[in-house]
């Protein structure tokens, strides 16, 4: 099984050609996550003040305000509670209902961009459709690495300059974590 190259350059290659998008996925939104770019970035914000927030009547009056002010009304009205906060839809198109420090409430209305879309995706915030995806493409990496170790027979004529690299990347990343959490 270990033997057979050619399997595994069929495995490393179908399996890259199937994540490629996950990868371009994680790639794009993980830089610009890095960059400061969050979910928000380019999504349309609508915010306004309501007034006689009833509990248990949260819904009715979420659904009223939207439909007083000519808004979408989301496909899912189930209303959860998410850090504090009553909130109904789904990643792309959200409304939620906010307490802010004074004690007024305001309800909070977001259609997100793609970019948006996307990073909620990958930072596993979505259904767990795209979990599945998620998921698959971690453990396909761990498979890219083992079939490429296998495909070059590991490195028999370089064996010593793959070590090397091998374990300066190794001190390297372990110097990042370090600095990292200690700065």
């Amino acid at each position: 099984m270990f033997k057979n190259k050619s399997m595994w350059m069929k495995v490393h290659t179908y399996l890259s050609l199937f994540f490629l998008p996950a990868a371009l996925i994680y790639a794009f939104t993980g830089a610009l996550w890095i960059l400061n770019v969050r979910a928000d970035a380019g999504a349309n914000i609508t915010e306004f003040q309501v007034q006689d927030v009833q509990k248990g009547k949260e819904q009715e009056l979420i659904l009223s305000e939207l439909a007083k002010r000519d808004l979408e009304i989301p496909t899912n009205t189930h209303l959860r509670e998410q850090r504090g906060n009553l909130t109904m839809g789904n990643i792309a198109y959200s409304v939620t209902l906010q307490k802010d420090k004074n004690g007024e409430y305001k309800i909070r209305v977001v259609e997100r961009s793609l970019y948006g879309i996307l990073l909620l995706m990958h930072l596993s915030k979505g259904s767990f459709w795209f979990d599945i995806i998620a998921i698959g493409f971690a453990l396909s990496l761990i498979i890219f690495y083992f079939s490429g170790l296998i495909m070059t027979s590991f490195c028999k004529r370089k064996r010593k300059p793959a070590l090397i690299t091998f374990f300066a990347g190794l001190f390297i990343t372990s110097l990042m974590v370090y600095l990292s959490v200690v700065m």
